[in-house]
């Protein structure tokens, strides 16, 4: 939008309320032509109806159209997503080694091949000459006071009281008035307050009909960096699996030829669909629409269906390993298998595979947000977001420590005794070979945290609550992904509790510790949504909870409590092996199933609910809500 210029007109004189000569012959004139301008208006009028009868027709066949559209994109999304489900376990229920069918893995690189087609398409033809533009308003903008000659006149200067307007020589007076016009007109321009020029809002839609636009609802700078962090993570276990197939003759049997290009092509998706989602998570696409929402749902799809192949493939995996293993142990005749080298993916792999199923989860929320916005226009307002002066929004917070130093150094404290724990949970498990005094501290080192945890949120909630509630902030991204992983995280602690409750009498107090730990992790996980859901959507409602920021350094807290939680989690398959009662209660494959499905679930919610509280410590404390 270019720079506008604002003229603020002063009031002027009223009439006596009488009508000139010349204003009569108007009136005549008008009476006179009164029947040629009828027929005028009858034949506007006949245009108008017939356009309006042309027009519904026009919306009636777009609006079928686009539902037609959306109802075939969504199809093709279920059907690709149920032929991943059902091939992926096809796969792991039918596969005997060095024997492969192949069918898993051209599926895939269907996915993967026509998922980074749409990218190219998005980057070269969509995108091609699209600014990335945060702003669609010039800040330097021109305001003008003008003043009517009779106004200026009758009424002195703002700083020239008694000023004489008398002149000798007409010359004089012409200039003297004229240099006392600029003078108003300057210090009127300097006695107008921001806020009442901010009064006057200027809305402007974007993006145009056929063009792209980044104004669509953003998503938070650290769920991205989540993205890209787990992105990494995936990509090397990708590397891992390839350098596998090379490592020996015995490995390179095992995996088909095939699923090495299915692991390179994955590793370029990847990468290619991070900088795409970093760069345009903000993006409104009003143009091609038809073949923009079949691409994105296409990358929805190829998203949700590496989650549910990834979980499928690595309970195969681990459970194939652990009954060859149980067979190696028990001196059972097994003929030569596969399974007899640890490779360096299988020794990654269950630190490594949550980070391919997180980051298909976010990729997913933030492309399916891009899909509501295909063909949408946004409405911005100036100045709502854009102060006159400078280019920092209105009511901003900063972004130092201020009121949160006290919660970031209690945080760093905690999180810093849990690494010590994390660490001595190594040394008893792998040392000194005392798996049970290990895992014991690891469970105090849990509890402690929840407790921890749980009694800052009650304090926090009630400290927040002063806040101003935004109920249109409910349905966000950031909350319904929360939600989703609640969900993965409830299903995990209920698996647990069942098993925990029924071998008390056989593992006695590590089953004890561990059926106390679910119990306070169940409370304290529900506790935590309920803050967060509600913390999202708070702002200030004045400007002293903006100087006293209620609250803030108990967020501050929690969110170094839910980092170190994080780390916690990410070692749940390693604590689950050092003391199987679990295992032992559901069997191999059955805890296998529910470990590699809920597992991700329940470490993407401690890393979300990091990064809400992360929004929370930032957007709380404004008086307007910033998406």
């Amino acid at each position: 939008m270019r720079s506008g210029t604002y003229i603020v007109n002063e009031p002027q004189g009223t009439d006596n309320g009488l009508v000139s000569g010349t204003d009569q012959e108007v009136v005549e004139t008008k009476m006179a032509n009164e029947p040629v301008e009828q027929q005028q208006q009858q034949q506007q009028q006949q245009q108008q109806s017939e356009q309006t009868k042309i027009k519904p027709r026009e919306k009636t066949h777009s609006v079928y159209k686009s539902a037609i559209t959306k109802l075939l994109c969504g199809l093709y999304c279920l059907l690709l997503v149920v032929f991943g489900i059902v091939f992926s376990i096809a796969n792991a229920l039918t596969v005997k080694e060095r024997e492969h069918k192949y069918y898993l893995e051209i599926f895939l690189i269907y996915l993967y091949l026509v998922a980074l087609v749409i990218l190219l398409y998005f980057q070269i033809w969509i995108l091609r000459g699209v600014k990335l533009r945060q702003n669609y308003f010039d800040t330097n903008l021109r305001v003008v006071i003008r003043r009517s000659q009779d106004n200026i006149q009758l009424s002195p200067g703002l700083g020239r009281k008694g000023e004489d307007q008398q002149a000798e020589d007409p010359a004089d007076a012409d200039r003297k008035q004229k240099d006392s016009l600029e003078r108003n007109q300057k210090e009127l321009l300097d006695h107008v307050s921001t806020d009442s020029i901010a009064s006057v809002q200027s809305q402007f839609v974007v993006p145009g009909e056929g063009q792209v636009a980044h104004v669509g609802e953003g998503i938070n700078f650290y769920l991205r960096l989540g993205a890209l962090a787990f992105s990494i993570g995936s990509v090397t276990l990708d590397g891992f699996h390839i350098a596998s197939y090379f490592e020996t003759d015995n490995t390179s049997t095992c995996e088909s030829e095939i699923y090495t290009v299915v692991y390179v092509l994955h590793l370029i998706f990847t990468f290619v669909q991070t900088f795409f989602l970093f760069k345009n998570h903000k993006l409104v696409i009003d143009k091609n629409k038809a073949s923009v929402r079949f691409g994105l749902m296409h990358l929805l799809a190829a998203n949700m269906c590496v989650w549910f192949v990834t979980a499928v493939t690595e309970t195969s995996e681990d459970f194939r390993q652990q009954d060859f293993d149980y067979r190696l142990a028990h001196n059972i005749s097994t003929r030569k298998s596969c399974y007899e080298e640890v490779t360096l993916a299988r020794t990654a792999s269950p630190y490594l595979f949550p980070s391919t199923i997180i980051y298909s989860i976010i990729a997913a929320g933030i492309i399916y947000r891009m899909y509501t916005y295909v063909g949408v226009k946004v409405t911005q307002r100036w100045p709502s977001h854009t102060s006159l002066t400078s280019s920092v929004p209105h009511g901003a917070a900063s972004m130092d420590c201020e009121k949160a130093n006290k919660g970031l150094f209690t945080g760093l404290l905690i999180a810093v005794i849990t690494l010590i724990a994390i660490a001595t949970f190594f040394v008893f498990e792998s040392r000194l070979k005392d798996p049970v005094t290990a895992i014991q501290v690891f469970f105090i080192l849990e509890i402690t945290l929840l407790l921890i945890t749980g009694c800052s949120i009650i304090f926090g909630h009630i400290r927040l609550a002063e806040l101003r509630f935004q109920e249109n902030f409910f349905l966000s991204l950031d909350s319904v992904l929360l939600v989703i992983s609640l969900g993965g995280a409830y299903c995990y602690l209920a698996f647990m509790l069942i098993s925990a409750g029924s071998m008390i009498s056989s593992f006695g107090l590590s089953s004890i510790l561990s059926l106390v730990v679910i119990c306070v992790a169940l409370i304290q996980t529900t506790m935590q949504a309920i803050f967060i859901l509600d913390g999202l959507c708070r702002c200030a409602e004045n400007d002293t909870q903006v100087e006293r920021k209620p609250g803030r350094s108990l967020v501050t807290f929690m969110l170094v409590c839910n980092l170190a939680l994080w780390v916690v989690s990410m070692f749940e398959i390693k604590k689950t092996m050092v003391v199987p009662f679990h295992e032992r209660f559901y069997g191999i494959l059955s805890w296998n199933v529910m470990l590699h499905t809920c597992v991700p679930l329940f470490i993407y919610f401690r890393f979300h609910s990091a990064i809400c509280l992360s929004k929370m410590w930032y957007q709380c404390y404004q008086k307007e809500k910033m998406i």
